[in-house]
This record gives structure tokens, sequence and C-alpha cells, in this order.
């Protein structure tokens, strides 16, 4: 055993000057390790979304600088990010020859979740340029991230997680009580559902500051729900259909759209169409870059009458 910890004492002292931290008997002093507890701001409470349980079930990664000189401090070749794991207490790093120590100077820390989706990091931090790149992302899982700035020495340092995704957490259509709708019998059947000028794939770009924003994959894919295999009817039997739920299928996820930074995500920059001719200045929906839902369905007697085809 004594054999083992010097071996790993070896290694420790290859990539850190701070030799005081590890004694002769080659234990760590934990006391001065730069080590983590992390937490998503907020539950959606929707399911799939990343939460501090579920979170425990994976690995994060994160890179550090130091804040006066702004040089990458924690990280492992090719400025990757050293993975956290949770060991069924806290976090601890998942190879100890990652392991660092406190510097003199204060931290700045950049972090993202799940560590599979790879994320590249700048040398330095020293603008508001792109500092942690996750790249090649789709909506097909949440992805948080996180920033602390200015950390000085702290035990474990709190990373606050934030979702880099917009979330809809469900869409219904209902046939009206009442109306002429209701009393001509008819039916509506929904053969797909689509939000126009949404984007679902790209590469998220965080800031030094930790604001997150978009780079959109090209060509834009929206964020869309194909039910051609299994329709959505509903009528006055079955008056209430359900599009999109998240509790089963997680296709509510889609680039924030928002102009200004909210929860440290800033958006596409898009607008929601607000239903009138008008707004499109003789322009289409899409020529104009409005965020609008479009189905495609019919509304129909049951036999052959067509109200919308």
């Amino acid at each position: 055993m004594k054999k083992i910890l010097f071996i790993a004492l070896g290694a420790l002292l290859a990539t850190s000057s701070c030799t005081s931290e590890v004694n002769e008997e080659g234990f760590i002093d934990k006391a001065n390790t730069i080590s983590f507890n992390a937490y998503p701001n907020k539950s959606r409470a929707v399911s799939g979304d990343v939460t501090s349980d579920n979170m425990k079930g994976d690995n994060f990664g994160v890179v550090g600088y130091t804040h006066n000189d702004n040089k990458i401090y924690l990280y492992t070749g090719s400025y990757a990010a050293v993975e956290q794991t949770w060991d069924g207490d806290s976090w601890e790093y998942k190879n100890m020859s990652d392991l660092r120590f406190w510097p003199k100077d204060k931290m700045d820390f950049y972090a993202y979740f799940p560590y599979t989706d790879n994320a590249t990091f700048a040398a330095t931090n020293t603008s508001s340029d792109v500092v942690m790149t996750i790249p090649s992302v789709d909506c097909t899982h949440d992805i948080i991230f996180a920033y602390k700035g200015e950390q000085e020495k702290i035990t474990r340092v709190p990373l606050t997680f934030h979702h880099a995704f917009a979330k809809i957490k469900g869409l219904q259509i209902e046939m009206p009580a009442n109306g002429m709708l209701y009393k001509s019998g008819c039916q509506i059947e929904v053969k797909e559902v689509e939000f126009i000028n949404t984007s679902t794939s790209g590469t998220i770009n965080v800031d030094k500051d930790g604001v997150a924003s978009y780079t959109v994959a090209s060509p834009n894919i929206t964020l869309s729900k194909d039910l051609s295999s299994s329709l959505v009817t509903v009528n006055k039997t079955a008056n209430q259909g359900t599009l999109i739920n998240n509790g089963t299928d997680a296709k509510g996820y889609f680039f924030a759209t928002n102009n200004d930074a909210v929860n440290y995500v800033k958006g596409t920059i898009k607008t929601m169409w607000d239903g009138k001719k008008s707004s499109l200045s003789g322009s289409t929906i899409s020529g104009k870059g409005l965020v609008c839902l479009k189905l495609t369905c019919k509304v129909w007697n049951g036999t052959s009458h067509y109200y919308v085809g």
C-alpha cells in the first residue's frame, strides 16, 4: 500500500508546485485542495431536467483560471476540463493526477454537465470573448453550466449550474365545449407540430462573465414533433389531446430566444409573432424571423367534409 501511495505522490508533485500540501506519508491535505459542491440553480419540476439528485449519476467538468493574471490553472491536457465524480458523499476528482491546490491568487471557475459533452476552453479568460465552448449540442437532453468568479480559498467552491436551454412543459389541444365548431360535430386530427424559427442544435458559448449564447447550426433545425404514426385527435367525446408532454417524450428543449441575458443565458434574439398580418409587412413568418406555432392538421366531420385540409 505504501508503494502505491508514493507513486501517487510523485504524480501530484509533478502537477503542482505546492508540495507542502502532501505530507511525508503521502497523504493529501484536503484543506488546501480545490474542491467543489455542485447543484442546479432551480428545478423546473419537469421530467428530463438535471436536478441535484440525478446529477450525481454522472460527472461534470470544471476548469479554473487565476483571477489576477487570467491564466488557466485547473485543467487537463489541451485545455480540457477536469472531471469530477460523486463518490456517494461528495464531489471528488475522478483522476487524482488532475488534483490542484489553491494558489495565492483568487480563482475563476467554469463548469458544465454532463462531462460527455466535451467542452473546450481558452488558454486565458482576459476578455468577454468565448472562454468555454460546448460544441455540437442538440436539445435531446438537458445541459447545464456554471461560473464562479473571484473565488477566494474555500473548503468547497459552490458551483451553481444554470440550464442552457429553454423548455416547454407541455402542449395540448382542446375542443371547445360550445360554439359552432362543437355543434358541427367535427373533429381535429393533428399530424405534426412545429415551432417555426426556433433552434435545437448548434454550439453553446460561455464568455468571461459566465453568460452563455449560441451559434446556431446550419441548416437550422426547429423544435418539432411528427405525429403521423400516432395522430392526436380531439372531438366531442375526446375533447383534449396532448401534442408535447415532457413527462414522457422530452421533446420540449430548444435554444432560448430572449434578447438580453436571463439566468446567465442570452438567446437567439427572436420574437414571438403576435398573430397579426400587419406585423409581417408583406413578408412571411419565416422571412421575418418570428417564432410561431404551426400545426399540420385537418378539421373534418369524420366522413367526407373537410373544413381545413
